[in-house]
């Protein structure tokens, strides 16, 4: 890993900006490799749009405290195949050891492959822990494009073994184009995914999910127990969620004629969860200024999560409806 073997990514990559990031980044790569997606394209169809996690104290690890090996499946049918690197050794900090040092040395070969081909490919723990793209390699340093294209923050190379990687080193790659035969296609999986997500396991250790998670958050505002950092980011992903759950399934109900009523009552039920959840990322900003500790804004921001909570609930039971619909017939008259 000599300091001359720098390899850049022959063709254009310009972030996508996210706050959820993974779904910045992998949208970053799929258009960068000519595949015609949006984010909320690759938000539900990983089903990180309909994805809700969180803390008994709002940590901002929420948005990113689940089994990512959910992610890729829906972003095949998308028109790429997926390769993926995951440790699951902590790296960075006090977790850093002779082990996790080595497991970040096989994500830069893995990451390394993939850029000598002419290949973007996700990576998590670059400057914080966040999803940013590599776009080339050199020396034993990651560089990257990440969220700090957005706040025009420079970006440094990264020393593989200085990742900032909570659940281990983690690489993902598009080495090859796909093509979709699955019957009922995307859209049919993005729905029967964003199911299972918002009515499955609710609890894991200090976490809740699913539509579990915004009682969690309720009680967590009424206790005054939030982390008011964490509260806000995790406030700014799940409205920027709750907008791509929404975009999408208003397409997919265009494109699904056979199930276009039970798909439509869940676009306008996600109008409302979105339109509150926007409000409340106005109530608590990123980065947050003392706005939690306005009893009244708690207040609100309780009501405002109710508001959220009985939304996204008709929308999961729509969506529970067209997931068994026959989506391959054409809707009569």
């Amino acid at each position: 890993m000599g300091e001359t073997d720098v390899v850049k990514v022959p063709m254009e990559v310009e972030w996508v900006p996210a706050w959820i990031t993974w779904v910045g980044a992998t949208t970053t790569c799929l258009q960068a490799l000519g595949v015609a997606c949006d984010a909320a394209d690759v938000a539900a169809l990983s089903g990180y749009a309909f994805m809700l996690s969180v803390h008994k104290e709002l940590c901002p690890s929420g948005p990113t405290v689940f089994d990512w090996g959910m992610l890729p499946a829906g972003v095949n049918l998308l028109g790429r195949s997926t390769l993926q690197f995951q440790s699951t050794d902590c790296h960075g900090g006090e977790n850093s050891s002779d082990t996790t040092r080595a497991h970040c040395r096989a994500a830069y070969q893995f990451a390394a492959r993939e850029v000598a081909e002419g290949r973007p490919c996700v990576l998590w723990g670059a400057y914080l822990p966040e999803f940013a793209v590599v776009v080339g390699v050199g020396g034993g340093c990651f560089h990257v494009k990440s969220f700090r294209e957005c706040t025009g923050e420079p970006q440094p190379p990264i020393p593989c073994e200085e990742l900032q990687a909570p659940g281990g080193p983690y690489v993902l790659a598009f080495p090859t184009p796909t093509t979709e035969r699955r019957p009922g296609g995307p859209d049919r999986f993005a729905v029967s995914h964003a199911v299972q997500l918002l009515y499955g396991p609710s609890a894991g250790g200090d976490y809740t999910y699913g539509l579990a998670a915004y009682d969690a958050w309720i009680a967590a505002l009424e206790a005054d127990t939030v982390n008011p950092f964490g509260n806000a980011y995790n406030t700014q992903c799940y409205a920027e969620g709750r907008l791509y759950a929404h975009g999408f399934l208003k397409r997919a109900a265009g494109r699904n004629p056979a199930v276009a009523e039970p798909l439509t009552r869940a676009v306008e039920a996600y109008g409302e969860a979105r339109e509150a959840m926007r409000e409340l990322a106005g109530l608590f900003r990123f980065p947050p200024h003392g706005e939690i500790k306005d009893p009244a804004n708690r207040a609100k921001g309780i009501e405002l999560l109710r508001q959220a909570k009985a939304a996204e609930t008709r929308a999961a039971e729509a969506l529970r409806e067209a997931s068994g619909g026959e989506w391959g017939v054409t809707a009569t008259a």
